[in-house]
């Protein structure tokens, strides 16, 4: 009987024998900030860590994710030039793992005009939803261009200093 089994198991496709990880929820997921103790900070620039965890108890995919947004009070989108976008890449987190990115940006008015804005949430867009975190830091520019955001490639893992 198992050799008949491992027969018909082994002329299947290999997606058909796997079980496909269904795509991280809204519930199982929660987004942090770490400012990295202040690595990120120099002189009119800061940065954070995004951190991305899965707080369920299964692995899930987060194949499809959207890139982060940032949402005023009202969860409108707030505009940004993003000067490196870094889809997130095609991975399984298990549960309780995480993934992190680090963001930077221009954090004091030194453009001539310039203007500063402060979104209220990051957002990160699953496919059944999305998840926010309180933000709250300034993000300047030019005064009639959105400010710019540089993002580093996602890993898997907690984050280091910056």
């Amino acid at each position: 009987m198992a050799g008949l089994l491992a027969l018909t198991l082994g002329g299947l496709p290999l997606q058909a024998r796997a079980t496909p990880v269904p795509a991280c929820k809204v519930l199982q997921m929660a987004v942090s900030l770490d400012d990295g103790q202040g690595t990120f900070n120099g002189m009119m620039h800061s940065g954070t860590w995004v951190i991305v965890r899965n707080t369920g108890v299964r692995a899930c995919s987060v194949a499809g994710m959207g890139p982060l947004l940032f949402e005023n009070v009202h969860h409108h989108r707030v505009a940004v030039t993003w000067r490196q976008a870094v889809p997130v890449p095609a991975m399984v987190l298990p549960a309780g793992g995480q993934m992190k990115t680090a963001l930077r940006w221009v954090s004091g008015n030194v453009f001539d005009p310039g203007a500063c804005m402060t979104p209220a949430t990051v957002v990160l867009p699953l496919r059944h939803g999305r998840v926010r975190h309180a933000f709250a830091h300034a993000l300047c520019g030019p005064a009639n261009d959105p400010p710019a955001i540089e993002q580093q490639p996602w890993t898997v893992g907690p984050p280091e200093n910056g």
